[in-house]
């Protein structure tokens, strides 16, 4: 039984970046060959980027990926490798994992099923390749085998291969025909999102690849946040014998990391027409077989709140130096979203720092003009990072002392500004035009929006002046309902937060506060929002506004929202479900109150979410009109499928 040494590698990539991401798999492939790495699996569509979206039709793309292909094949000396990348046959466009060998390509094998689901869409570029169907594409004067091979690297030693969805497929997985043909290994490239709890799965499905063929698994992720929404964990698993003897850093600020491993392949005598033999003669070791080191967070009892602080920080990165901004902008209340926000721009750079130390985090914003300017992390935070307190006569003492103690203890550059009399002015100018006084009696909405919007200018020109993104601070609770002002606390380049709800977002601030990461120790700065009743602060201080009176109780609005759109339960389903659930603690007629009300605002606010931000995808759904969840923006509404 030959003992080789395998390597999976994780990439940060960006869609369309051809030289970019070339280099990137470059380094990967010469830090595998520096370790005498034998079989390397690179992820899915990692030459072009997996979110390239519709310039997957173009011709153009299939060509530069091909052109970086052939560019890859004389750095590949005594390493077969399979990367990923779009190809063309027979008039349809596929999905493929391009098998290179000793400066060799001697296969193309393409993904069998399409992910075309949730915040997926391949099937609207690509045709899902049939089972064990083979072919030849004839290209560049070569004669490639294209289809459901197998490859034979010497040794004995079969490799197989499955991209991604073809490994949550149960019954259906190409795992199963390849143990039953025979692999001593597996590799899967893939492009799996993020979301909370996923890479336990994937994990599980790694291993009982490994069973099926009883053999060893290569599992290797993308990583980050590749175009915009969508942010990749950056995993990578060997699976050996029932459990996973390597793995690596999830949410690493690296360009790209690799793991690899000493393991025992078993040998398979075998002759069919599905193989095809590589050029590569794999060199044994004698290095003993690895064991698991894991990532002590990866342990914790609080890791739904490490998971979010990590994938938010490296998505906020990620947007930062892609978008070649120069910084961040937040208009902070004081009150929850914007808090944690501002926090989790804060903790971006000291999980970077700690994983990059200061100069390498400097070298990943060495486009900003200033960097070098710097010479630690609390005087990079004061530039890079900008918050903003605009209070009205409606504004309490409380939230303007949160918001100055958390700026304090982040190190932003904070400012205090009156808007007073910006909103005074405009009130002047209505009132004159329609002649008549607004008041609170019969203009609340109107009084109310004009507060928030005239913030929206003033962080605006302090985007434009620092060159800086405008960080949206709606979360998912309020853009399922609404409650959120269009062009004021929407406006912003990205919505870090749009894709998670208000329940949790309070308690990892209080985790936040009470434990925080192994890089930001306990964030003290949070203790006077956590002390907080959340309030939009739009009514008169004596109107005692509270956001759940307005609206509902968040725990009731956040389950409502999953059993409507994920679930995908009937009204009366839902009214039901959450009067069981809650008649503990408010009446049926209360309960039925809410129901209406949620479906009411529900549909009355569609177009309100066609116009928020983009927001990053962290939790198994998302109510993005663009990339999840598409609802009519006029319709009869679904409160009248309710009973009364």
């Amino acid at each position: 039984m030959p003992r080789i040494i395998v390597g999976s590698g994780v990439v940060n990539q960006i869609p369309l970046d051809w030289e970019g991401n070339f280099v990137r798999v470059l380094n990967v492939i010469q830090e595998a060959q520096q370790f005498h790495v034998s079989i390397l699996c690179l992820p899915e569509l990692c030459l072009t980027g997996y979110g390239c979206e519709d310039q997957f039709y173009s011709s153009f793309t299939e060509e530069q990926s091909w052109s970086y292909l052939t560019k890859l094949i004389p750095h590949t000396s005594d390493i077969t490798v399979f990367v990923g990348l779009p190809i063309s046959f027979a008039g349809k466009l596929y999905n493929v994992s391009a098998c290179i060998s000793n400066k060799k390509l001697i296969a193309l094998i393409p993904k069998q099923h399409l992910a075309n689901d949730g915040i997926h869409y391949e099937a609207r570029w690509f045709t899902p390749w049939p089972a064990a169907q083979r072919n030849y594409l004839v290209k560049d004067g070569l004669k490639i085998p294209i289809g459901d091979y197998r490859v034979s690297t010497g040794k004995g030693i079969l490799l197989g291969v499955e991209i991604c969805q073809d490994a949550w497929e149960g019954e259906n997985r190409p795992a199963i025909s390849l143990g039953q043909r025979g692999v001593s290994l597996i590799c899967n490239p893939t492009a799996s999102h993020f979301a909370f709890g996923k890479s336990k799965i994937r994990k599980k499905l790694a291993i009982e690849g490994a069973e099926i063929i009883n053999g060893v698994y290569l599992f290797a992720n993308l990583l980050g946040n590749e175009s915009g929404r969508v942010i990749f964990d950056g995993d990578a698993y060997i699976a050996q014998n029932g459990r996973i003897i390597a793995e690596s850093n999830r949410f690493s600020f690296a360009d790209s990391n690799l793991i690899y491993g000493a393991v025992d392949l078993q040998e398979i005598s075998s002759q069919a027409d599905d193989i095809i033999e590589s050029n590569t003669e794999v060199s044994e070791t004698d290095q003993p077989v690895t064991e698991l080191a894991i990532n002590p967070w990866e342990d914790s009892e609080y890791i739904k709140e490490e998971e979010f602080a990590r994938v938010i920080s490296l998505g906020l990165l990620d947007y930062l130096r892609k978008s070649k901004s120069f910084g961040y902008v937040v208009s902070l209340s004081g009150g929850a979203d914007s808090s944690s926000i501002s926090s989790l721009c804060f903790m971006a750079m000291r999980l970077a720092e700690k994983e990059l130390g200061f100069e390498g985090l400097k070298q990943k914003l060495a486009y900003i003009p200033w960097m070098n300017s710097v010479s630690d992390l609390r005087e990079l935070l004061s530039k890079l990072l900008t918050t903003i307190y605009q209070g009205t006569v409606n504004s309490s003492t409380d939230t303007r002392q949160s918001a100055k103690e958390l700026a304090e203890f982040i190190g932003s550059t904070h400012f205090e500004i009156d808007i007073d009399a910006l909103v005074k002015g405009y009130r002047t100018l209505i009132e004159g035009a329609i002649d008549r006084t607004l008041s609170w009696e019969t203009d609340d909405i109107t009084l109310q929006n004009v507060q928030a919007r005239v913030r929206s200018p003033s962080a605006w020109m302090f985007a434009n002046i620092n060159n800086a993104l405008l960080l949206a601070t709606s979360n998912r609770s309020e853009g399922s309902v609404g409650y959120s002002t269009m062009d004021g606390d929407t406006s912003g380049s990205i919505s870090p937060i749009a894709g998670i709800d208000k329940t949790f977002l309070r308690k990892w601030l209080t985790w936040a506060e009470t434990h925080g990461t192994d890089a930001c120790d306990k964030m003290a700065g949070l203790h006077r929002v956590n002390s907080l009743e959340p309030s939009a602060e739009l009514r008169p201080l004596g109107s005692h506004q509270v956001d759940e009176e307005d609206l509902m109780p968040y725990p009731i609005l956040n389950d409502l929202e999953r059993l409507a759109f994920y679930d995908r339960k009937s009204p009366e389903e839902c009214q039901k479900r959450i009067i069981e659930m809650y008649q503990s603690k408010f009446s049926k007629d209360q309960l039925i109150e809410f129901t209406h009300r949620f479906y009411q605002l529900w549909a009355r606010n569609q177009w309100k979410r066609e116009r928020y931000a983009p927001g990053f995808h962290v939790d198994d759904y998302s109510l993005d009109p663009k990339s999840w969840l598409r609802f009519p923006i006029l319709s009869a509404g679904l409160e009248k499928d309710l009973p009364a």
